[in-house]
């Protein structure tokens, strides 16, 4: 209830806002109309009304891909997997010369398609207010990155093991701004602290804890990079000079009965992914779940490199029972087999050629928080390589990954992907 009542006021801010905006130009006879649109694969259709003061954009993108897993078992056979990785529609746009923008996209290869909606405020040309279901700035800096700009076929492991899509439902601030040849962007945000559709599929699937607290800083030393160039995966636009962003993230999630902190548990079904607690009193009773993460990112003429680092950890975990009768208390380590603790970090790079090819590289190891032989977070070593090939003025791509995951303890077991993809940006 107090998210639906939240949701409601700003929502009715925005739309206040927005309609005394359009009313103030209804009254302004004195401008003449001129409205056009055109087509660009790779940048969808855009539509331009009254020379360009509103912007709105019809956009799509489709992944289809081979995936080849294979075992270190040989007891059992490689597996093949045909299909459509990701298929998203967008619908995007700019009001009243850029004060406003929205955002709606879909990805209907999932059950649950959304995956963004939300609209923005811009009062000037640093700052900007966002509500609604956006890619979170709480996660590490590649999980920022949409999916259709990835430098690999698929995420990180570490991107995979920390995080599920990467996005929030809230209130966004972000910031933008220059002290000499510095720059900053500090970015802050109250979030349902339940990821995607966070309010359930019906009205008796219902939140559970408090919301996340969080934000974001990235400094760039040497620059901002160029526009377009920051959140994709290669140095598509190849860097003149060198440039370098050095972020930091840190999120609370206030009670969470996920073990990523981007979900809630629900009476009606269970769900290997959620959890429940309860104190002496039988009351529910949820740990604090805090996630800290450090980027470096640099690019210069065609050359990526990327280091990210995480850190989890959990609170207020005294006096939990994992029943409500009270008679099986958590013990302290016990927590890691319900939520993802621990530590790691991945590293990658690539260079991408002038004739649009790149070559990528990337290793990533973890280490769990506590020595639990049911830890959901096991200790790992990932090393990949991948080739990639654009066309069309990268509206077409190619791309060829092999990834070898190393378990030490062989639980779960040693695999290696080979995966394949084609993606068209409509």
């Amino acid at each position: 209830m107090k998210k639906i009542t939240v949701a409601f006021f700003l929502t009715s801010l925005f739309s206040l806002s927005f309609i005394s905006q359009e009313a103030q130009l209804m009254t302004e006879s004195s401008y003449e109309k001129n409205n056009s649109y055109k087509y660009q694969l790779g940048s969808g259709l855009e539509f331009n009304f009254d020379d360009s003061i509103h912007i709105f954009k019809i956009g799509g993108m489709a992944q289809s891909r081979f995936l080849n897993t294979s075992l270190n078992d040989s007891l059992s056979e490689s597996l093949n997997y045909f299909g459509i990785k990701r298929s998203y529609f967008n619908l995007s746009g700019l009001l009243n010369n850029g004060q406003f923008s929205f955002l709606i996209q879909t990805n209907f290869s999932e059950s649950f398609p959304l995956l963004d909606a939300w609209i923005g405020y811009h009062p000037n040309k640093n700052i900007s207010i966002f509500f609604g279901q956006k890619m979170s700035p709480f996660n590490n800096l590649s999980m920022q990155i949409m999916e259709y700009d990835l430098q690999f076929a698929s995420r990180n492991y570490l991107s995979q093991n920390f995080t599920e899509l990467g996005r929030e439902f809230g209130l966004f601030l972000e910031g933008k701004f220059s002290l000499g040849n510095i720059g900053l962007k500090p970015s802050l945000a109250i979030t349902s602290g339940d990821g995607t559709n966070s309010f359930g599929e019906n009205s008796i699937d219902n939140d559970q804890g408090g919301f996340k607290y969080g934000g974001r800083m990235n400094i760039y030393p040497l620059g901002f990079f160029k526009t377009n160039n920051e959140l994709v995966g290669h140095d598509v636009l190849k860097e003149k000079n060198i440039k370098v962003l050095i972020g930091g993230a840190s999120s609370l999630n206030i009670g969470s009965s996920h073990k990523l902190g981007e979900g809630h548990y629900n009476d009606s079904y269970l769900d290997d992914d959620t959890f429940m607690f309860y104190d002496s009193l039988g009351e529910r009773k949820l740990p604090n779940y805090l996630k800290n993460y450090v980027d470096i990112l640099v690019k210069y003429r065609g050359l990526n490199l990327l280091f990210e680092y995480v850190n989890t950890a959990a609170y207020n975990l005294q006096g939990s029972s994992l029943n409500s009768s009270g008679s099986s208390l958590l013990e302290p380590t016990q927590i890691s087999q319900y939520l993802v603790l621990g530590n790691a970090f991945n590293l990658q790079g690539g260079y991408l050629f002038n004739s649009d090819w790149s070559l990528d590289l990337k290793y990533g190891r973890s280490y769990y928080e506590f020595e639990e032989t049911y830890s959901i977070l096991q200790n790992y070593d990932s090393m990949g390589a991948g080739i990639t090939k654009y066309f069309s003025n990268r509206a077409v791509k190619t791309q060829l990954m092999a990834n070898y995951i190393n378990f030490p303890n062989n639980t779960p077991m040693n695999r290696l992907n080979i995966e394949c993809l084609l993606q068209v940006i409509f």
